[in-house]
């Protein structure tokens, strides 16, 4: 227990009971745990805050043996009344920076609007419905309302959380169901008169709060169904708009909201310094695994703690759903509509966890198997610190609403090659090809950079295998993908007994490793906040217009020599800073743009246009070029990335250091000493860059004396 808190106050309102009467669509329930949801917020909050009685301000409605009457006294009702006099007064006692809870358990629902000329006539006005809602002159508390309420107690600077454990659609697009008497909505539109005039504000005052938190707009989308979307304070809703916040029996023979009862026992099990957005990715998971049609939403303010305003890191992480032992996985939220795709790999923490550079708090490495849309099923491949057979997850070892960070963009570098020899082994003069494996493994070491390739054995998953090694029946080397096709553009052949044949055939897979790696080079953070912010368009001129050519995902077919122009958007909101390298045919990669300097620097939501003329590399009629374009927040130097021709030398970082998390990712990537098997990027250098790329076939097309020429 800590020492009183004079500056905590809240506001707990619960519904048990509402006044019976008929309204012409509908009738709404009465309830069975609102009240028990109140008494359990207030109790928590008492033994936790030593709070004195005048700082809770607390009005229900409970059932009694009388079907017409609660057990409360008239001035203890949550009334539409009682209700907005008891916001007024908290806001009144509450001084700046004082924290302010206000939690309410209820029905959530809809009525013909009150507020045509702020809305529209055809508008429905969100609410929630007070005890006495069935009496005909009594009033909900709209939309409009509730918002300024709110408004006020931020004007005053005070650090407002918010739970709503209720219906906030009403249910509008269907009746609710037999089977759902324990849903905290009326499901039905509310079309009966109504008084128009408010105890909050005059309707000028309303409605200019209104407009304000709206944009000014009439056609107003609102948050969660009832309020704009929050600014200044912290709002935890029971469910989306279109589903149902449920009541249950957890223990015993009670019945809580479903929401307030993981609420209360998350805050019990993780204290009251929890943030926001680690309490939300715990019960929110909770909520949602028990009953599929509720799915709790956190809006507003997300980089505090729960209770007050102390404020936290923001974290670029997704959180667990839930725990499959049985198949030893985790479900994650977060799926395609993010840019996960299926191998993408995540780190799971302790919950809690803020500090992701803390190793000690890593429980596992999970990898992505099975995407849905918003969510994944990710499969352990390691656990840390936890003794365990073949990785195996046991009950407790990860919890629900444990966060998961993303490792990006898992860039792999080290290529298991393997070689298979034709049967029967060709008969080749000073050259015993059945040992050729061995003799393979044995020159690798000799090579600069050798590391980049291993040489795996026939025993080897075909899965793991990157390369395939074999001889034709003329004696010649050949690289195959593994589609067993040949790897394209190798021009010149290396025939086995020629000088130097093995050298020059390890030193061919590892540049073509190395340009690989290169080409897949690309910032696949889902939370990347650059992502999806640079445009590239391949343009020509065609009857004095220009041309998109790479318009949905084609590769434009160009010929030598003609004249295209590259245009670079910048569709962010910040100043970026702009590199092209071209990846050609002959396996070489080249910083075309810009000339003369690092990087060009582009100005938020402005362009660049670099004119060239489409060339072939010497020897070569056709090949396809890939045009790689980077945007970076901070100057950064792609020159490092640059690689000769096909057979000859490399070169390394060489002797610049890294001067930005960027460049260090960069440094790695081209690392001929100390290649990884999966680079994975640091949390600060994902949030700088992003980058899109160009495919282009280039033929060389000749006229009839050049065919001529050719051909003798």
């Amino acid at each position: 227990m800590t020492n009183q808190t004079p500056n905590f106050y809240a506001l707990l309102i619960g519904i048990d009971f509402y006044f019976p009467h008929d309204l012409p669509d509908g009738r709404y329930k009465n309830l069975r745990g609102c009240v028990q949801d109140i008494n359990h917020v207030e109790t928590y909050l008492k033994d936790t805050f030593n709070l004195t009685p005048d700082q809770i301000i607390k009005l229900t409605a409970s059932a009694s043996d009388n079907p017409n009457q609660p057990k409360e006294s008239p001035e203890l009702l949550p009334t539409y009344e009682n209700i907005v006099a008891k916001f007024k007064e908290l806001t009144a006692k509450a001084q700046p920076q004082d924290q302010v809870y206000i939690h309410y358990s209820g029905h959530g629902g809809q009525a013909k609007t009150i507020y045509e000329e702020i809305k529209t006539v055809a508008s429905l006005d969100q609410a929630l419905v007070p005890t006495d809602i069935g009496q005909p002159n009594s009033r909900y508390l709209r939309d409009l309302e509730f918002a300024k309420l709110l408004e006020e107690m931020v004007e005053k600077e005070l650090a407002v959380t918010l739970v709503l454990d209720s219906c906030h659609s009403g249910g509008t697009t269907r009746e609710i169901e037999p089977d759902y008497s324990d849903v905290r909505g009326g499901g039905f539109i509310d079309t009966s008169s109504r008084p128009t005039d408010s105890l909050v504000a005059p309707l000028q005052e309303l409605a200019q709060n209104w407009q304000t938190l709206t944009g000014n707009s009439r056609n107003i989308t609102v948050v969660n169904g009832l309020l704009p979307e929050p600014k200044g304070y912290t709002l935890i809703a029971a469910c989306r708009d279109h589903e149902f916040a449920f009541e249950s029996v957890f223990e015993g023979t009670e019945r809580n909201g479903v929401l307030t009862y993981f609420l209360l026992k998350a805050l019990r099990e993780f204290g009251t310094e929890i943030t926001v957005e680690d309490l939300y990715n715990r019960i929110s998971n909770l909520v949602h695994n028990k009953f599929v049609q509720q799915t709790p939403m956190l809006i507003g303010e997300r980089n505090r703690t729960f209770f007050g305003a102390q404020s936290v890191g923001t974290n670029r992480n997704t959180s667990v759903m839930n725990v499959d032992i049985t198949k030893n996985r985790v479900q994650l939220q977060i799926g395609q509509a993010s840019g996960i795709q299926k191998g993408a790999e995540f780190d799971i923490f302790k919950f809690g966890t803020r500090d992701f550079k803390d190793s000690d708090n890593r429980i596992a490495t999970v990898k992505v198997v099975e995407l849905g849309a918003s969510d994944c099923w990710a499969e352990v491949t390691q656990l840390f610190g936890i003794r365990t057979i073949n990785n195996q997850l046991a009950a407790g070892m990860i919890e629900i609403g444990s966060p998961a960070v993303y490792l990006s963009p898992g860039l792999k570098q080290i290529r298991k090659v393997r070689v298979i020899l034709p049967d029967p082994l060709p008969q080749i003069p000073g050259v015993n090809v059945a040992l050729l494996p061995a003799m393979l493994e044995t020159k690798k070491k000799e090579v600069e950079g050798h590391r980049w390739i291993e040489f795996c054995s026939e025993s080897e998953k075909d899965e793991n295998v990157d390369y395939l090694v074999s001889i034709t029946s003329n004696g010649e080397y050949l690289i195959l993908n593994t589609k067993k096709e040949p790897i394209k553009n190798l021009l010149f052949s290396i025939k086995i007994d020629e000088p130097e044949a093995t050298k020059k055939l390890i030193n061919r897979l590892i540049h073509v490793a190395r340009y690989e790696s290169i080409l897949a080079l690309d910032n696949e953070d889902a939370f990347a906040p650059l992502n999806g912010k640079l445009k590239v368009e391949l343009v020509k001129s065609e009857n004095r217009q220009f041309v998109v050519l790479n318009t949905d995902g084609k590769v434009p077919e160009l010929e030598v020599g003609e004249r295209v122009a590259l245009r670079i958007y910048n569709q962010s909101n910040r100043i970026l800073n702009i590199s092209a390298l071209i990846l050609q045919a002959d396996l070489s990669i080249v910083k075309f743009y810009p000339q003369g300097a690092a990087y060009e620097v582009v100005d938020a939501g402005q362009s660049r246009e670099i004119r060239f003329d489409i060339e072939l590399p010497e020897n070569y009629q056709e090949g396809v070029d890939v045009i790689k374009v980077f945007a970076t927040v901070d100057g950064t130097n792609f020159q490092v990335l640059e690689l000769p021709a096909l057979d000859q030398s490399r070169k390394g970082f060489g002797n610049q250091k890294p001067t930005n998390p960027l460049e260090q990712l960069l440094a790695a990537v081209v690392d001929e000493d100390e290649p990884k098997r999966n680079i994975r990027v640091v949390t600060d250098a994902s949030e700088e860059w992003t980058t899109e790329k160009v495919e282009l076939m280039v033929k060389k097309i000749y006229s009839l004396d050049q065919l001529d020429e050719v051909h003798r």
